[in-house]
């Protein structure tokens, strides 16, 4: 299973557009949509998608690709407007409880259809929960993670007997180390494994969502066995103070050194406002891109664009050539 994930990690993010999220045109004689081919420099292109289930972009063209994932926490998905998941939360155990998950999981499954599901096909990266609440009680919050994936998975399924092309990514929330990281792995491998069978591996890949804060050895470890990470810098649509900015920007790039260090092609991105604010210096840096939400997100195309403009027809060489 793992030997087959490894294998189509790379087909799945060669399919992101080479400019900042506004066009998929690949430049002649390229031969990897992360690379810009020249004599002069090779970088990988920077993305700019969307962060938010009511963010993702309008339909797209038929016969085009996707630009990229849709960033969705699924801790959005069970705190909105709901009082269904706050009755989970204080219900504790036995058969009331029990019955309020199932509930959870019909509306989540309905909820994933329309994530899912259009004419051309979705495609979405989805955090597993993060809930501070369950903290000491890993075994309610297996559960809860438990049935978002058979949601996921079970939406999934039917998109594709229907003949969609619905793509899914899943992210481990905050793994503070490779141990971590590989028990949240193989937790989603298994349900899958139960929902999907064999299909899991052409249409999902796993990733982490990691904390700036996380110790740069760590993320190395955790990016020797993940498809992808995601650099968590808060709310989509948050506040972001330069000052935060310029720390997540310090995290990054250390954490990027030692990623790089030991995996040269891996994709990190990074999500949330705080990413937004700090776009021309993740760029720099060497990042493969943002997630963020709408409030931020005209802004930054438009900065992004300029920059590959800049990139592009200026013959700016270092620090941009190392991957």
């Amino acid at each position: 299973m793992k030997d087959k994930l490894g294998q189509d990690n790379v087909k799945t993010f060669r399919e992101y557009p080479f400019s900042s999220g506004t066009a998929a045109e690949k430049p002649a004689g390229a031969e990897s949509q992360y690379l810009l081919a020249s004599s002069r420099v090779l970088r990988p292109a920077f993305l700019v998608l969307p962060e938010g289930r009511e963010n993702r972009p309008p339909v797209r063209e038929p016969g085009s690709t996707a630009a990229g994932p849709c960033l969705v926490r699924s801790e959005d998905w069970l705190r909105q407007g709901d009082t269904l998941f706050a009755a989970w939360l204080s219900s504790g155990d036995g058969p009331e409880a029990d019955l309020a998950l199932r509930r959870i999981y019909y509306r989540l499954r309905d909820e994933a259809a329309a994530l899912l599901g259009s004419p051309d096909g979705e495609w979405a990266a989805v955090s597993l929960p993060a809930v501070p609440e369950l903290a000491s009680r890993p075994d309610r919050l297996a559960e809860l993670q438990d049935i978002l994936l058979e949601a996921l998975f079970n939406a999934l399924a039917e998109q594709q007997r229907e003949g969609g092309d619905s793509r899914l990514d899943l992210l481990a929330p905050h793994p503070a180390s490779a141990h971590e990281f590989a028990a949240a792995r193989e937790f989603i491998e298994t349900v899958a494994e139960q929902t999907l069978g064999h299909r899991f591996a052409a249409a999902c890949h796993i990733g982490a969502l990691i904390a700036p804060d996380i110790r740069p050895a760590a993320a190395e470890e955790i990016a020797r066995i993940a498809d992808f990470l995601v650099l968590d810098a808060g709310a989509a649509d948050g506040d972001a103070p330069e000052e935060s900015a310029a720390d997540l920007v310090a995290a990054a790039e250390g954490i990027l050194a030692a990623v790089r260090g030991v995996k040269p092609a891996a994709v990190v991105l990074a999500a949330g406002g705080r990413a937004a604010a700090a776009l021309a210096d993740l760029y720099r840096i060497g990042l493969n891109g943002i997630f963020c939400g709408a409030d931020h997100r005209t802004e930054a195309l438009l900065r992004a664009a300029c920059l590959v403009w800049m990139d592009r027809h200026e013959g700016v060489d270092a620090p941009y050539g190392r991957l």
